[in-house]
This record gives structure tokens, sequence and C-alpha cells, in this order.
């Protein structure tokens, strides 16, 4: 009897036991349950707030898009106007430099100016080759000199110069000379400003070429390039007048054509604002031509030359 009480109560205690570790697992799942709901809950709620943030940041980015596409569109009606003004005031500037042009030739075609290249001394100061140029260069150099006469080029340059105003004022042009001595001080660019404030029609430089070979000989005549940043819409009439005086010089002094050097690194182009062309009448380091161009028959077939050259030019 007491045997089975006592089994009885093993029994009933390990029901007990197992109903507590029931209650306890039933318990626990509960709260695991409920736990797992609230992560789902707060995961849901992150999700959600994550979502509103991506439709709050596409918003942003639609926003964003749209104004950039309306500052796109702002600048390019901007720079549409800007381009239809640049081309009204290029038309408006081209039309007055044609007016200007056909101004000048009409009031101003008896005008030429002479310039006597060098001087006795040169001046090594710099100046701009032209204007608002940040490159610069000697103001004016004194020239070069005969291998055969040892004539100097800034005196055989006056002298040629001296009779062709001579012959131009004959023939009833005005002729203004930047100098009719030997003795001065005036720079590349002051000279060109001399033929700009007199309008002139035609701007004639006269020089005397001089190379490292003695066997080079020829004349040839210069100006700028379209592509001149200072004058280039001067270019074509420069080109005309400088081919017109080299054909002529070559048929009155039967001298080797060297053709029209185009170029835009002489400051005495430069600074033109109206017709110009450099004659170099022959090589000074050439023997012949440097005895040639020391005597009065072939500097009278020179100026002849050119003459006719400017006369060709002004009549064109």
């Amino acid at each position: 009897m007491k045997d089975k009480k006592t089994r009885l109560i093993t029994i009933l205690g390990i029901l007990v036991s197992i109903l507590a570790i029931v209650i306890a697992r039933v318990r626990y799942n509960i709260r695991a349950n409920k736990a797992k709901s609230n992560i789902d809950n707060q995961m849901a709620e992150i999700n959600r707030i994550n979502e509103e943030r991506n439709q709050l940041e596409n918003i942003s980015d639609i926003a964003n898009k749209a104004r950039e596409d309306a500052k796109k569109e702002e600048n390019t009606v901007q720079e549409n106007k800007k381009e239809e003004e640049n081309k009204t005031e290029e038309t408006n500037n081209k039309s007055n430099d044609e007016s200007n042009k056909q101004e000048r030739k009409a009031t101003n075609k008896n005008v030429i100016v002479i310039d006597p290249g060098h001087q006795t001394r040169g001046n090594s100061e710099k100046e701009p080759i032209g204007p608002g140029a940040s490159e610069t260069k000697a103001k004016v150099t004194g020239g070069a000199t005969g291998v055969s006469t040892g004539q100097t080029e800034y005196n055989l340059n006056l002298k040629v110069a001296l009779k062709l105003r001579d012959a131009l004022e004959a023939k009833g042009y005005t002729v203004i000379m930047t100098r009719t001595t030997n003795d001065v001080n005036i720079s590349n660019s002051e000279r060109a400003k001399i033929a700009n404030e007199a309008g002139a029609a035609v701007f004639i430089r006269i020089h005397a070429n001089s190379v490292d070979s003695s066997s080079t000989k020829g004349v040839l005549t210069m100006c700028q390039t379209s592509s001149n940043v200072y004058n280039g819409d001067l270019a074509g009439e420069s080109y005309k007048l400088s081919k017109a005086v080299l054909n002529n010089f070559v048929e009155a002094t039967g001298a080797v054509n060297k053709g029209v050097t185009r170029t835009d690194t002489m400051s005495g182009i430069n600074w033109c604002t109206v017709p110009t062309t450099i004659v170099e009448m022959g090589f000074l380091s050439n023997p012949e031509e440097d005895e040639l161009m020391a005597t009065d028959e072939y500097q009278d077939k020179m100026v002849s030359g050119m003459v006719n050259g400017i006369i060709e030019y002004l009549n064109d």
C-alpha cells in the first residue's frame, strides 16, 4: 500500500513537472510570438519609412531635374539671344566697315603715305606688335648694309622714298612722308599711325632685304593675312595693293619676282587701319642687286614700277 502511494506521488510529481514545462513552453512561445510580432511591426515601420524616404528622394530628384532642365532652357535662350545679338552686331560692323571703306576710298583716294623703313639708330625699346597685344618687338631697327657698296638700308630707303614722293606728287597725289631725314626716332607703330590719321588710300613702306646667302635676289612685297586679329578685314585690299606694286615693279626693273609674302608678325602692318604693303626692293646681301640699287638709273626704274602699281590699285 505504501509503495503504491509512493509511486502515485512520484507520478503526480512527474505530471506536475511536465505541466510546468508545458506552461513555461507556452509562455515562452507567447512571448516569442509577441516579440516576433513587435519585430515584424518594427520592420514594417522601417520599410514604410524607407519607402517614404525613397518617394521623397524621387520627388527631390524630379524637382532637381526640372530645375536643371529649366536652367538649361534658360541658358539656351540666353545663348541664342546673345548669338543673335552678335550676328546683328557683326552685320552692323560689317556694314559700317564697308561704308567706312567706301567713304575712305572716296574721300582720301589721292592721299598716299610713304614710310622709308628704319633710321640711323635703331630703338631697341619694346612696343606691342599690334593694338592690345601682349607680344612685343623692338620699336625700330637700323636695317641692313650692302655687301658690295656698304650703303645703309635706311639711307637707300630714304633716297628711293623721296623720289617716289616726287613722282607721285607730279601725278597729282597728296603725299605724306613718315620721315624725310635719317636722324629720327619713330617706331613702327608710330609710322602706321601717321597713315591711319591721314586716312590714306595707300600706305607703302620702302625696304631692302638681306639674308645669309649672297646668291638670293629679287623683289617681294608683304601684307597681312585674313586671319590677322588686328586688321584682317584689310587683308584683301592690302593683297591687291601688294600684288599690283609687285607686278609693275618687276615689269619696270626685270627683277626676279619673289611673290607676295603674307605675314602677321610685322608691327608696322598690324597697327594699320588702311591698306598697306611693304616693298622689299632687292637684297643688299646680293652684290649684284646691292650695286644696282645704289644707282640712280635703277632707283628710277623701281620708282616707276611702284608708281604704276599704286595707280593700278587706286584705279581698280
